[in-house]
């Protein structure tokens, strides 16, 4: 809008001085509809269909409108189009003539043309009015160019030859709208509440029309609407292809329905297989069994599990799984890999028509140094036209538990041979033993019947006494011995000085000592150290000992003691004796062993000492040079005081 002065003298509003609908909103109770021209889009649009574009040309009349769009175009020329020669064709200076004869004499492919209006002003009474509009005339001419239309009405595309179409707005929408404004003023809304309207654009050509002009509609914009377009081919035959449609609809579907069925057939018939390939995959695993095949062209063999050879490895198909036989061999443990590996070239070079073998392996689910025992069996049972073997098919069964039968068998039999011969060992050595002191005492208890020298008797008495005591020591190791090994040993704790109750053996021992050999006690703490030990146990133990060292020591001497340790009491005899020879010191605590078959005793001493440190929680040990002495020593937990 503008001032009244701008419409009385017919001029057009400037753009600094108009006035626009939407500022007015705020002050009056009011709505708009726009009606846009769309002149930039028509612009570009034009040069697009028409590439050798030169020159444009707006058609139209004085009325404010088209003054406007004169001014918009200029404005286009100046800023988008610089390289187009523009010219308005106004009714106000040109007459339906002229422009005619212009417009026939034009390049059509180089001239763009824009059709607005053709009003005429006459004077009527006094009075300026617009005659009626010769747009018809115009549009009905044989012009060799084609006019782009900047109205909305679709008639005049429809129905004119020249205007071919345009980027306009849709008039039908644009009617509804101003319907639908209108009804809701009716309907008692402020018409300030009522949205403004903005037409979206649309591209309309009359497609006959634009054909005749040579256009192409390959060159228009997309989402144009063709105005009486040829049927397209499925416009044409849309009956016919409905039709075809169902008809192949049908026979697909009848089709399918049959493949459902066959699918359903083929899925029962697999899941069955499933189920009877679980059960017996269930019932070999029960027994340890794996079926395999092995192809000799791949080198590949394929087997049925629950848990692959290699971990992580994916099933070919259920639970069926495929290892190369280099792989597999890797798996067999190194003692069996070679053996086996030559059955396989056996096998290969046809040596040899079957394979029953026992090796070692390692088993995918247990521990990587875990080894299991496995059976292979198998035989060739394809073979090409020259003989050569193509396939290997047998079984492998994990064979562990009857190996570890086997072995305990063999060990209980060689026990139960060591037991016997131990038994045999140790009633030969008993009744060795018990002999030569019995012998002793009833040979001089008859003697001493028929002497009557009282030295003589005493001296008697003396063999006799050594004699019961070495037959009494016996009987009671053999006792200890028995006691210990049906776990009935009687162990009594108790608080005592353990000075004190050493101190005691050393006048056991010194009777037994030989001539020129010197007993030296070490104690480790002072004398009112207090142990909580087992009192006669440990008497017995040193004691045992200080026995064995009187007996291999002729000169020198025999030294025992202790020293208190952070966790235990380390116990020792050490003497200057013969020694034991290296390879023999472990052997000292066997039974019935005697380096020295001159010697007193049963060879029972030690592994009774070995037995009762055992039980204390000790341990025992000995320590030996030839020909420079020993040192026998054991070690008992510090038991805290009480």
């Amino acid at each position: 809008m503008g001032s009244d002065s701008t419409y009385i003298y017919n001029q057009v509003v400037p753009e600094q001085n108009r006035i626009y609908l939407r500022d007015l909103r705020d002050h009056y109770n009011m709505t708009y509809l726009r009606a846009h021209s769309f002149i930039p889009q028509n612009i570009r649009m034009m040069r697009s269909m028409l590439p050798d574009m030169k020159s444009l040309l707006l058609i139209g009349d004085q009325t404010d409108r088209d003054i406007d769009y004169d001014q918009q175009i200029q404005n286009l020329i100046k800023t988008e189009h610089a390289d187009l020669d523009y010219k308005f064709l106004s009714a106000g200076t040109w007459s339906s003539d002229l422009l005619l004869d212009t417009l026939r004499q034009v390049s059509p492919k180089e001239t763009g043309i824009l059709f607005a209006s053709w009003f005429h002003k006459r004077m009527f009474a006094g009075n300026m009015v617009l005659m009626a509009n010769s747009y018809k005339v115009i549009a009905n001419s044989s012009m060799p160019c084609p006019f782009f239309a900047l109205s909305a009405s679709l008639s005049s595309i429809e129905e004119d030859g020249n205007i071919i179409g345009g980027c306009v707005y849709d008039m039908d929408l644009y009617c509804e709208e101003i319907v639908k404004a209108v009804d809701a003023v009716m309907d008692g809304k402020r018409a300030r509440f009522i949205p403004p309207y903005e037409p979206e654009p649309i591209v309309i050509f009359n497609y006959p029309y634009m054909v005749d002009f040579g256009l192409s509609p390959d060159n228009c914009p997309a989402g144009t609407v063709f105005l009486n377009a040829p049927p397209t081919f499925l416009e044409k035959y849309q009956s016919a292809l409905v039709v075809g449609s169902i008809l192949l609809l049908l026979v697909v579907l009848f089709f399918q329905f049959r493949r459902n069925k066959i699918l359903e057939r083929l899925q029962l018939v697999e899941q069955n297989q499933r189920f009877t390939h679980t059960k017996l995959a269930m019932a070999l695993e029960v027994v340890d069994l794996l079926p395999w095949q092995w192809d000799l062209q791949t080198d590949e063999i394929t087997y049925s599990s629950y848990t692959p050879i290699e971990p992580g490895k994916e099933a070919i198909s259920e639970m069926t799984y495929s290892i190369k036989m280099q792989d597999y061999l890797t798996y067999i443990c190194e003692e069996d890999r070679e053996r086996l590996r030559k059955v396989f070239q056996d096998i290969r070079s046809n040596k040899v028509k079957e394979i029953r073998e026992e090796y070692r392996i390692h088993r995918p689910d247990t521990m990587e140094r875990d080894m299991d025992w496995m059976e292979a069996r198998g035989f060739v049972e394809q073979y090409d036209e020259k003989g050569t073997p193509l396939m290997v098919v047998g079984s492998s069964l994990f064979i562990t538990e009857r190996k570890v039968a086997e072995q305990e068998l063999i060990a209980a039999k060689e026990r139960a041979e060591e037991a016997n011969r131990l038994k045999s060992a140790f009633l030969a050595n008993i009744s060795h033993e018990i002999r030569t002191p019995l012998n002793a005492i009833i040979g001089f208890s008859g003697i001493l019947t028929m002497t009557e020298d009282e030295e003589e008797k005493r001296e008697y008495v003396n063999i006799i006494e050594k004699n019961n005591a070495i037959l009494l020591q016996l009987i009671n190791d053999v006792l200890d011995l028995s006691k210990i090994e049906a776990g009935a040993i009687d162990l009594h704790y108790s608080e005592f000085r353990l000075n004190k109750i050493l101190v005691i053996l050393k006048d056991v021992i010194e009777r037994r000592l030989q001539s020129g050999v010197e007993l030296i006690f070490e104690p480790g703490m002072p004398d009112d150290y207090l142990v909580f030990s087992e009192q006669n146990r440990l008497q017995q133990l040193v004691l045992n000992f200080l026995t064995n060292a009187c007996k291999f020591t002729s000169s020198g001497s025999i030294r025992y003691g202790y020293e208190v340790r952070e966790k235990n009491i380390y116990y020792y005899v050490t003497d200057t004796g013969s020694g034991i020879p290296e390879d023999k010191l472990q052997l000292v605590f066997e039974r019935f062993i005697k380096l020295d078959n001159f010697k007193q005793g049963t060879g029972l001493g030690l592994p009774i000492c070995q037995l009762i440190i055992q039980n204390m929680g000790g341990e025992i040990g000995v320590k030996s040079t030839l020909g420079k002495g020993s040192t026998f020593w054991f070690t008992l937990p510090l038991q805290p005081k009480r």
